[in-house]
């Protein structure tokens, strides 16, 4: 609770620094996109999954992952993603995404379709989110014209911690999995725990990927070649307060401010 705390008070005043800063611009501030990564959104959650919706609505404009275009001076934009694929997260937010028009990527771990979430190792937490959707499922959801489908791996695991056979197999393999399941390309891989390394970004590249994306907080689609993407995770028991700065991009200093703690760290004797 601290942590979160001192994160919202920092993003706080990273805020009201660009708020400040914007006043002495003589040209509008560049358009921004920030990329939201979910993860289980359960029924119980969908009252506070729709206000976050509403609210994204009214700050921003949602854009789709893999249909960037560029971004209009003075105007910020917001991509919405899912990791895991949780049967239940896709039930409960579906209809509020095809009601308020919002696109959405889903990102899969294909050898986990139609099981349970073994990564997970809280029990009740992995009861709650329940399975990965089925086969029959992903290629119904691949049908809806807002979602757009992607690889999450085979089997969920931390690509830094295999081989380079492994790792490319994890990366290349699963998306022909969810291409043969739905008959469509899949254009965007997400790294499983936000590992990797140079090494995998070159595979995704060689995969066919048009664009990956991390757990780094920052704004993204800065330009029209970026590949490697950051994302800023949320989660519907956001604070109302702490949902909107993120999606606003003031929490884009945390990985500034992770740097800066590894440099100290390392100059320690």
């Amino acid at each position: 609770m601290i942590k979160r705390l001192v994160k919202l008070i920092i993003a706080i005043v990273f805020h009201g620094f660009k708020k400040i800063m914007a006043l002495f611009r003589e040209s509008p501030m560049p358009g921004t996109c920030v990329v939201l990564m979910y993860h289980g959104v359960t029924p119980a959650q969908s009252k506070p999954f729709v206000r976050q919706m509403e609210k994204l609505l009214k700050l921003t404009t949602p854009v789709a992952t893999d249909a960037i275009r560029d971004l209009e001076d003075g105007k910020r934009y917001a991509a919405v993603t899912f990791d895991d694929g949780f049967a239940s997260t896709i039930d409960t937010v579906m209809p509020v995404l095809n009601q308020k028009a919002i696109p959405a990527t889903f990102f899969i771990p294909t050898a986990y379709l139609g099981k349970e979430a073994t990564w997970i190792s809280d029990d009740q937490k992995r009861m709650r989110v329940g399975h990965v959707l089925t086969a029959a499922q992903l290629k119904k959801l691949s049908e809806y014209g807002l979602a757009a489908i992607g690889s999450h791996g085979i089997n969920h695991l931390r690509l830094t911690e295999m081989n380079d056979a492994e790792a490319n197999k994890e990366i290349a393999v699963s998306k022909k999995i969810i291409e043969d399941i739905t008959g469509k390309e899949a254009l965007t891989h997400s790294f499983p725990f936000g590992s990797y390394d140079k090494r995998h970004v070159t595979m995704a590249r060689k995969a066919g990927y048009s664009r990956v994306f991390t757990i780094d907080p920052k704004v993204s689609f800065g330009t029209q070649e970026e590949f490697v993407t950051g994302r800023v995770e949320v989660d519907p028991g956001d604070w109302s307060l702490e949902f909107t700065l993120k999606l606003i991009g003031s929490y884009r200093w945390h990985p500034y401010a992770v740097a800066l703690k590894k440099r100290l760290f390392n100059m320690l004797p």
